[in-house]
């Protein structure tokens, strides 16, 4: 077997897309944001026994941080996403808007939760953030379709 060495250039952001809720009425808070962060965390259990030690991992739980600067209205970010707080709700995040999801910008989607988030923030004249939470709930999906394509083409053969 080959080795694969990596040597994609590394990813530099630009404009993600951050959608929450069903895609036909989808909100995209990707306008809002300043940062974004998907996070993975896996416990680990380890056992010791008289002949070494093995260690074992839980689930993965999967989180999204989006840092946003709150604005109101009737397209502001707490009117709209204020309604889908506690609610089992789709979402698609996508590196890079200006290219198709594909191996060099893989999709994610998957159901999440949107913890409640404030009100209001800020000091007289200084534009302030916070953090938008999603629990992701389960494994996300990434849409790889060359990954697909290869899986398919290896189980004809």
């Amino acid at each position: 077997m080959a080795v694969t060495p990596v040597t994609a250039p590394p990813f530099v952001p630009v404009k993600p897309l951050i959608q929450i809720g069903p895609t036909a009425t989808a909100v995209d808070i990707a306008c809002a944001a300043g940062e974004l962060a998907v996070e993975v965390d896996q416990d680990e259990t380890t056992t010791e026994t008289f002949c070494g030690s093995y260690t074992t991992y839980k689930p993965e739980i999967w989180t999204a941080t989006v840092t946003v600067f709150p604005s109101y209205g009737t397209a502001g970010l707490w009117n709209l996403l204020r309604p889908l707080v506690g609610t089992l709700q789709d979402f698609t995040i996508l590196p890079d808007t200006s290219k198709a999801a594909g191996p060099d910008n893989p999709q994610m989607t998957g159901k999440c939760i949107v913890k409640a988030f404030p009100f209001y923030t800020g000091s007289p004249g200084e534009p302030t953030s916070f953090d938008i939470e999603l629990a992701i709930q389960g494994v996300p999906t990434f849409a790889l379709a060359l990954q697909a394509a290869a899986k398919a083409e290896k189980a004809t053969a």
